[in-house]
């Protein structure tokens, strides 16, 4: 479904960057993951050859306007279109906002919300030179219900979701599909910020057995799940259901919020 079409995958070295990334590659499309950590780039790019998989990988830091469009004129350069943008770059804090710093706020932001508005503005011109797109912006469920000791996640993750929907209101008519995904608890170290801000490593290791039964019985997710979801709002556009597990008022409790958590192309 994808074939011959080119991907851009933001946070491309983490793990649900680099499963969306493998999962485009096999279906044909020409993936360019982008990341901050050259390091960590370099072991994806060396993973996805390992499988087969011919990817290009780009430094960027989503932050840095200059940073993001200079990775967007090599896309153009070199491939000369540009038709799926996945927007997975993020950083947790954890901490109420008295224990937030200024600093901890700024960069919460920069990375999570302005980083997506960084990429979408010069995403969306190679997408209307081409006739349209598919963008798939990644917020969360604290996007949505607000979690304990994470006001500038909540904040960041919140406002993607406003955005993703102000932008589908704008592109729709120019063939844009614009996609937000509020996932759940996903089973990768990016919570590790929160799991220590919760108790460290003590409370780690007697949450381990539960945590590896809660993703036995999906209640966490794997990174493979949460690509095929992106996958599936590129190939296809149509809406997805969110199911993640949140914590409103100290229980942890089920959402279905289709409507709140996805937006498609009008009719």
């Amino acid at each position: 479904m994808l074939n011959g079409k080119v991907a851009l995958i933001t946070g491309g070295a983490g793990a649900i960057g680099l499963a969306t990334a493998r999962r485009c590659a096999e279906d044909g499309a020409r993936v360019v993951i982008a990341d901050r950590e050259a390091a960590r780039l370099d072991q994806a790019v060396t993973n996805l050859h390992e499988v087969g998989l011919d990817v290009a990988a780009v430094p960027v830091d989503v932050t840095s306007e200059g940073s993001v469009r200079e990775l967007l004129d090599r896309i153009e350069a070199d491939l000369g279109r540009l038709d799926i943008l996945f927007t997975s770059a993020g950083v947790l804090v954890s901490g109420s906002v008295v224990e937030t710093s200024l600093e901890d706020w700024q960069r919460t932001l920069a990375v999570n919300l302005t980083g997506t508005f960084l990429c979408a503005k010069y995403a969306v011109p190679l997408m209307l030179a081409g006739g349209g797109g598919s963008i798939v912006l990644m917020s969360s469920t604290s996007g949505l219900v607000a979690e304990p000791a994470t006001a500038a996640y909540c904040a960041s993750k919140g406002g993607i979701v406003m955005l993703g929907r102000q932008m589908a209101v704008d592109f729709a008519r120019a063939g844009i599909r614009v996609n937000v995904i509020c996932p759940g608890w996903i089973d990768t170290p990016f919570n590790d910020p929160a799991i220590e801000h919760a108790g460290g490593i003590q409370y780690r290791l007697q949450r381990q057995q539960s945590r590896e039964d809660a993703v036995r019985r999906q209640r966490i997710g794997p990174p493979v799940r949460l690509a095929r979801y992106a996958f599936h709002c590129d190939a296809t556009g149509e809406r997805l259901p969110d199911r993640g597990e949140i914590k409103p008022h100290g229980r942890l409790e089920r959402h279905r919020r289709p409507s709140q958590c996805t937006m498609r192309r009008a009719a």
